[in-house]
C-alpha cells in the first residue's frame, strides 16, 4: 500500500479571500448572466420612461437686467464720476429673491388668471407652491448684468412673474437708496432751527453781559485760552453732526435689509466689541491725541512753540491712514454677507468719528481747566464769546450739508434697467427627455453590470477549472472534465456513455480519465467521492471502470456507500442481499459476493454492499476488510471504491486509509466553493493521498474555458467519423447548442429533470449474475486469474475473430472495413438504428 504523500497546501489563496478575476472571466460572466444585465437596463429605462410619462412639464422664462450698485446710484459724487469700472453688486443680487421683492411681484399680478394642469388657479398658495425655489438668479462674469430665470408649469406665469420681479426689484433698490438720503436730510433740517435758537440766546447773553459789566476785552492769556477752547469746540460740533448722520444712515440701511428678509445683521456695538476693532481703535486714539497737540499750535493765530512738527505730522497722518484702512478691511470681513460699500464706509466713519470726539473732548478739558483759574468775570466773558462763535460756525456748516444732501437726494435714479424682457416659452425645459434617457441608458448599463456581478457573486457554485484551482491550488491536477450528457429513455444504461456509444464525445472524455489512471502504474486502489450527493461520482466510476476493462485491465468496483448504495441501480441490477457487509461480518466468500455487470465484459466485476450495517464505519476498519483489499490486489489491476460524501458519512476517512489515491468529483454549477474547500481541508488534515479531480457536468460553451464543439467532424480510428449528435437534424443541433448556452438556473433545472428522468428509467431492473460459481464461466477467482494470466485481454475476448479479421485480404477501402465491423458480433459499442 502506498503511504499517504504530504501534498503542499494550496488553500492559502482561497483562505485569504483574494480571488482575482481576469478580463476574459469578466466577459464570460457577462455573457452567461447577460439576461440580468438586460433586466437591470430595462428596469432603469422603464423607471425613466415612467417618470417622463407622469412628470409635469416645466417652462422657463428669463429676463436680463443691468443693475447699478446702491451707493453709485444714490451718490452725488457718482454723477461726476465718468469711470467705467463696475461696483460690486452682490448685495443687490441677493435682494432679488428676498421675501419683500417676491411678495411685491406676486401682488402686482392677477393670480386668478394662471392655472395648473388640474385647472386650479394660483390664488391658492398651496397650488402656487414655493415660488422662491423656482427662481434662479445668475450674473454675467465681470459685468453688472443679472439674469432672472423663473420656472413653472404655466409658461404664462413664468413670463409674467419674471418681468414683475424685474419691475419690483427696481422699485425696491430705489426705495432703499432714497430712504437713506431722506433720513439724512430730515435730520439736518431738524438741527438748523435748534442751532439758530441757541445762537440767538448766546448772542443775547453776550450783549447783556457787556452792558452790565465793566469788562469790554479779555486779556491776552484769556484770549489764547478762549481761542483754544473755541477751536476744539468748533471741531467737535461738526463731528457730532457727522456721527449722527452716519448712525442714521446705518440704521436706515439695516432696517431696509431686515424688511427684505436678511438675517445676521451686526449692530455698531457688536462690531465695536470685536477684538481686532477694539485694538485698532485704541491705536487710532493714541495717534489722534498726538496729532491734535501739534495741530493746536500750528494753526493760524496760535502761539508759536518753536517746534518743527511737519515731519512728525506726516508720520502721524500716515499711521492714522493705515489704521483706518485696517479698520475698513476688518469691517468688510464682518459684514461681507449683507453690507454695501457705502454701508461699510459709514460704519468706519462712525467708529473713527467717535475716536475724534473723544480726543477733542480730552484736549478741550485741559484748556477749560486752565481757564477756570482766571477771574470769574473774564472767564464768563470768554465762555459767552466762545458760545457765539461756535453756534455761528455750526449754523453755516448745517446749511452747507443740507444743500448737499438735497442735491444728492434729487439725483437718485432707478438702479435697474431691463435689457431683455422675458418672453413666452414654447418648449419645456424639464424634463429633458433626451438627457434623461441618455443618463438612464448609462445608469441602466451600470446597474445591469452590477446586477450581473452581484448575481455571479451570490452564485457560490463552481463553474470552471480556474475556480477549482483557486480553491485547492495548482498542485492537484484535474484528471479530466465530463460534458453534461443528455439522458435518453431509449438507452439500456442511461448514463453509461462508454457502453451506449463508445465512439461518442462523452465516451472519449471518460476514456481520458481512465487513461490518466492507467498511466499511474504504482497506484491500483482508488476511491472516488464528492462534496455532496448526486454530483455524478457513480456515473464516473461506472464509465471509467468500463473503459479500463475495455483496455484489457481486470477491474473491480466496490460500492462503499453503505448508507445510500447506487452502483447496482447504475448498472440496472436488482439489489442482492449478499455483498461487502456479508463478507466482512458473516464470513461469506468473495465468489458469493462478486457479480458481473455485463455479460460481454468478463473483466469488470462489482462488489455490492449487501445488507445495511448498523455502523458503516466499522466495516472499513475491520481487519477482514483490510485483508480483503490485499487479497483483491492480486486478482485485479484496478479496484475502484464508490465512497460516500464526507459531509454525509464519516467512513470516507476509514476508506481512504487503505487506498492508493482518492479522486474528488466536482459537479459544475452544483458543487459549492465552500463545500469543496472544507472537503479538501479535512482530507489534507487526515493525510489522505489525493490524486486529483474530475470536473463533471460541464456546459462546454457556457461555463468558461471549454470551447469544443460536439458535432465538428471528430475523426476516430477507422477513417470514418462519429460525433456528438450523430444522426441528428440541423434543427436539433441548434436546439442542443442553445441548451448548452443556458444560464445557471437552466442548468440546475436540467440537472433536476435528469435526476427525475433517471429515476423513472431505472424502474425496470435486471437480475444480477454471479461472476463466479456453478453457472459462471469460472468457479473461483483463482481459476479466472489463472486462465487469463499470460494471455492478455485479447485472448479472453476471442482469438479466432481476430485471426479472421486479419485473414481477409480482399477487403479494400473504408467501406469494406465499416461493413465488416458492423457485422462483427463482438464489436463493442452502440450501433446506430437503421433509418426507416
Amino acid at each position: 500500500m502506498i503511504q499517504p504523500e504530504e501534498v503542499p497546501s494550496g488553500l492559502a489563496h482561497f483562505e485569504s479571500g483574494d480571488e482575482g478575476i481576469s478580463i476574459a472571466e469578466l466577459f464570460i460572466i457577462f455573457r452567461k448572466r447577460f439576461r440580468w444585465f438586460i433586466v437591470g437596463l430595462a428596469l432603469v429605462l422603464g423607471l425613466a420612461a415612467g417618470y417622463l410619462k407622469f412628470a409635469t412639464p416645466q417652462y422657463e422664462s428669463q429676463v436680463s437686467v443691468l443693475v447699478e450698485a446702491i451707493q453709485r446710484s444714490s451718490s452725488f459724487e457718482s454723477l461726476l464720476d465718468v469711470s467705467s469700472s463696475s461696483a460690486k453688486i452682490a448685495t443687490e443680487v441677493e435682494l432679488i429673491t428676498s421675501r419683500s421683492n417676491i411678495n411685491l411681484a406676486l401682488q402686482s399680478l392677477d393670480l386668478s388668471q394662471y392655472h395648473n394642469d388640474d385647472g386650479q388657479d394660483y390664488q391658492d398658495r398651496s397650488v402656487l407652491g414655493n415660488v422662491r425655489e423656482r427662481v434662479v438668479v445668475s450674473t454675467v462674469k465681470d459685468t453688472n448684468i443679472v439674469k432672472i430665470a423663473v420656472t413653472d408649469q404655466s409658461p404664462t406665469f413664468a413670463r409674467d412673474f419674471a418681468n414683475a420681479l424685474a419691475s419690483t426689484y427696481d422699485n425696491l433698490l430705489t426705495g432703499i437708496a432714497k430712504n437713506s438720503k431722506t433720513a439724512q436730510r430730515e435730520f439736518i433740517e431738524t438741527q438748523i432751527p435748534l442751532n439758530d435758537l441757541t445762537l440767538s440766546r448766546a448772542s443775547d447773553a453776550l450783549g447783556d453781559f457787556r452792558e452790565n459789566s465793566e469788562i469790554i476785552q479779555l486779556s491776552d492769556k484769556s484770549s489764547m485760552l478762549i481761542e483754544q477752547i473755541s477751536y476744539y469746540t468748533l471741531r467737535l460740533e461738526p463731528l457730532k453732526l457727522q456721527l449722527g448722520e452716519a448712525q442714521v444712515f446705518i440704521k436706515s440701511y439695516n432696517d431696509s435689509l431686515s424688511k427684505a428678509g436678511f438675517t445676521g445683521i451686526l449692530t455698531s456695538e457688536e462690531i465695536r466689541k470685536d477684538p481686532t476693532i477694539a485694538s485698532k481703535l485704541e491705536e487710532l486714539s493714541a495717534w489722534k491725541t498726538e496729532l491734535s497737540m501739534y495741530e493746536s499750535f500750528s494753526r493760524p493765530g496760535a502761539v508759536a512753540s518753536g517746534l518743527d512738527s511737519s515731519s512728525r505730522t506726516y508720520v502721524i497722518n500716515s499711521a492714522i491712514s493705515q489704521v483706518t484702512k485696517d479698520l475698513l478691511n476688518r469691517v468688510n470681513v464682518l459684514t461681507a454677507g449683507y453690507a454695501t460699500e457705502a454701508n461699510t464706509q459709514a460704519i468706519v466713519s462712525s467708529l473713527t468719528t467717535e475716536v475724534d470726539i473723544g480726543v477733542l473732548h480730552k484736549r478741550a478739558d485741559v484748556f477749560t481747566e486752565e481757564l477756570s483759574q482766571l477771574p470769574v468775570l473774564e472767564r464768563r466773558l470768554s465762555e459767552l464769546q466762545r458760545d457765539v462763535q461756535i453756534y455761528e460756525a455750526i449754523g453755516l456748516k448745517l446749511r452747507e450739508m443740507l444743500e448737499e444732501i438735497k442735491l444728492s437726494e434729487a439725483a437718485i435714479t432707478g438702479n435697474v434697467t431691463v435689457v431683455d424682457a422675458a418672453i413666452l416659452p414654447t418648449r419645456p425645459v424639464r424634463p429633458n427627455k433626451l438627457l434623461i434617457m441618455a443618463v438612464a441608458l448609462l445608469l441602466g448599463s451600470a446597474v445591469g453590470l452590477l446586477l450581473t456581478l452581484g448575481i455571479e457573486a451570490l452564485d457560490v457554485s463552481i463553474q470552471n477549472e480556474s475556480q477549482i484551482r483557486k480553491i485547492v491550488g495548482k498542485d492537484l491536477p484535474i484528471l479530466g472534465w465530463i460534458p453534461l450528457m443528455k439522458i435518453s429513455a431509449s438507452d439500456k444504461y442511461p448514463t453509461l456513455s462508454v457502453y451506449n456509444d463508445p465512439l461518442s464525445y462523452e465516451s472519449e472524455r471518460f476514456k481520458l480519465v481512465a487513461n490518466m489512471l492507467y498511466n499511474k502504474s504504482s497506484r491500483r486502489i482508488y476511491t472516488i467521492t464528492s462534496c455532496a450527493m448526486a454530483e455524478g461520482k457513480s456515473t464516473i466510476i461506472g464509465n471509467v471502470a468500463l473503459a479500463l476493462a475495455q483496455m484489457g485491465s481486470r477491474v473491480l468496483v466496490i460500492d462503499g456507500d453503505l448508507r445510500l448504495p447506487s452502483m447496482e441501480r447504475f448498472f440496472r441490477l436488482k439489489h442482492r442481499e449478499v455483498g461487502l457487509v456479508d463478507f466482512v461480518t458473516k464470513q461469506a466468500s468473495l465468489e458469493e459476493c462478486l457479480i458481473l455487470p455485463f455479460e460481454n465484459t468478463p473483466t469488470l466485476h462489482l462488489l455490492p454492499p449487501g445488507n445495511a450495517p448498523l455502523v458503516p464505519a466499522a466495516i472499513f476498519s475491520n481487519p477482514r476488510y483490510i485483508g480483503m483489499l490485499e487479497q483483491l490486489k492480486g486478482y485485479y489491476d484496478f479496484i475502484i471504491i464508490d465512497a460516500p460524501p464526507l459531509e454525509s458519512a464519516s467512513e470516507l476517512l476509514s476508506i481512504s486509509k487503505h487506498v492508493d489515491g482518492l479522486i474528488i468529483t466536482v459537479r459544475a454549477g452544483i458543487t459549492s466553493k465552500g463545500a469543496l474547500y472544507d472537503l479538501v481541508t479535512n482530507l489534507r488534515t487526515a493525510n489522505v493521498p489525493l490524486v486529483g479531480f474530475v470536473f463533471n457536468g460541464v456546459l462546454a460553451s457556457a461555463l468558461g474555458s471549454y470551447r469544443y464543439g460536439y458535432g465538428r467532424g471528430y475523426g476516430y480510428g477507422y477513417g470514418y467519423g462519429y460525433g456528438y449528435g450523430y444522426n441528428k437534424s440541423k434543427e436539433e443541433k441548434k436546439r442542443s447548442h442553445r441548451r448548452r448556452r443556458g444560464s445557471t438556473s437552466w442548468y440546475r433545472k436540467r440537472y433536476k429533470q435528469d435526476l427525475k428522468t433517471r429515476g423513472k428509467i431505472l424502474s425496470n431492473l435486471f437480475e444480477p449474475i454471479l461472476a463466479f460459481g456453478s453457472g459462471a464461466s469460472y468457479a473461483s477467482l483463482d481459476a479466472w486469474v489463472a486462465n487469463s494470466v499470460g494471455t492478455g485481454y485479447e485472448d479472453v475476448v476471442a482469438n479466432p475473430i481476430v485471426e479472421e479479421v486479419v485473414a481477409k485480404p480482399e477487403m479494400k477501402g473504408p467501406d469494406d472495413l465499416l461493413a465488416f465491423l458492423e457485422a462483427d458480433s463482438l464489436a463493442s459499442g452502440k450501433k446506430p438504428e437503421p433509418k426507416s
